[in-house]
């Protein structure tokens, strides 16, 4: 396996050609957002950095839960209204990165949420038009939603999380500061991490989706080798592993872009509140992986981390890989969170239904009809 400063610098020529989006990197956040001063610019933040921005001379709006929901954006967008800024930033965790996405497409669309809820609507409603993106300056390094057309929102009153697809609202810019993560405490950078490690697995073993980008999968290989070695020394605070994590996440983030997750993320979608959902998606995926090694395109796609995981067969990666998770201290099986029983397992076996599309496209894809014993075997041999 390379080094750990080879594949940094691997990964550094990726970010010279990221399709959509520019990729700066900065050491300092008010040095970073400087430029932006002389314009009428409104800041979205976590609470970590709101004062600091604020004494830097931005106005800034902070109070995203970690969860964010459908109120808290519509809230957002109000705000943006009334301040009607040049231009819109957003420094923070995954929430407050989806959420400002979320807050903006809803002001440059004048559509609701509920009907910016799905893959393209707006986009496939107006091909022609162009819409105002944000800066992204991520915080944590796991979700990728820096790079991504993805916003996560919870619907309390239905108590699931929807999600907005929609190309238009991929940030036209993503400011990694790899400092800023240094403050995350073990368990959040483990979590992060994981979720991180998913999207770049997810995406990989996603062969049905192989066309939609020609370097997706060296993205995705390249951030797979550098979590696996980092994330373990990241958990402990070294620097430069921080820094490596901070590009691994956004490697997994433009290989989602074009290369979905599956049946991790559609199983987890609705656990909030109950186990991080970094923690959720990398405790599901070896059953998910193992379910999709039926087809021989992902037992051969498997063998290609066989550098990075070990192993001379699919089920001894896997088995390298459920390695990892013990290594960087993740609890064997979804037994070991409370808010994880079979009344849960149940209602999220049967939802699966709602997500046909989620269901189609997996690697190995789950018939319809068969979904909820697929989805209920996967889930408790997770256990």
């Amino acid at each position: 396996m390379d080094s750990l400063r080879e594949l940094l610098a691997a990964a550094e020529r990726f970010f010279q050609d990221v399709p959509g989006e520019k990729v700066v990197f900065a050491d300092d956040l008010s040095a970073a957002l400087a430029p932006y001063k002389n314009e009428k610019t409104v800041v979205f933040s976590g609470t970590h950095y709101a004062e600091t921005l604020r004494k830097a001379g931005f106005s800034v709006w902070s109070g995203v839960e970690a969860e964010p929901a459908c109120q808290t954006v519509e809230v957002m967008a109000s705000y943006l209204r009334q301040e009607n800024p040049d231009r819109v930033i957003a420094v923070g965790g995954g929430s407050v990165l989806d959420a400002a996405k979320a807050a903006l497409l809803m002001v440059e669309t004048n559509w609701t949420l509920d009907e910016l809820f799905g893959v393209n609507r707006f986009s496939t409603a107006h091909p022609e038009k162009k819409l105002r993106r944000l800066i992204a300056v991520p915080t944590t390094s796991g979700t990728g939603s820096e790079a991504t057309p993805y916003s996560n929102i919870v619907v309390p009153e239905a108590g699931v999380k929807r999600l907005i697809v929609e190309k238009e609202s991929v940030p036209e810019m993503a400011i990694i500061i790899p400092q800023l993560t240094w403050s995350m405490p073990e368990k959040l950078t483990r979590a992060t991490g994981c979720d991180a490690m998913a999207h770049l697995i997810e995406g990989f073993l996603n062969v049905g989706a192989d066309n939609n980008c020609n370097r997706a999968n060296d993205w995705a290989k390249c951030g797979i080798a550098l979590a696996a070695q980092a994330l373990p020394m990241a958990m402990k605070g070294d620097e430069t592993a921080r820094k490596a994590m901070a590009y691994a996440s956004l490697l997994g983030g433009m290989t989602i872009r074009f290369k979905s997750t599956g049946l991790p993320h559609l199983c987890s979608f609705s656990w909030f509140g109950r186990i991080a959902h970094g923690d959720a998606v990398a405790v599901l995926l070896p059953e998910c992986w193992r379910y999709y090694l039926a087809n021989p395109a992902v037992q051969a796609r498997t063998m290609e981390l066989a550098d990075i995981f070990c192993g001379t067969t699919p089920e001894e990666v896997i088995c390298s890989y459920e390695d990892f998770l013990d290594q960087v201290g993740m609890p064997g099986g979804l037994s070991a969170w409370n808010g994880i029983d079979a009344a849960l397992i149940e209602r999220t076996a049967r939802s699966g239904e709602q997500n046909k599309m989620k269901l189609e496209l997996a690697p190995q894809p789950v018939p319809l009809e068969e979904s909820y014993d697929i989805l209920e075997a996967i889930m408790k041999l997770s256990l």
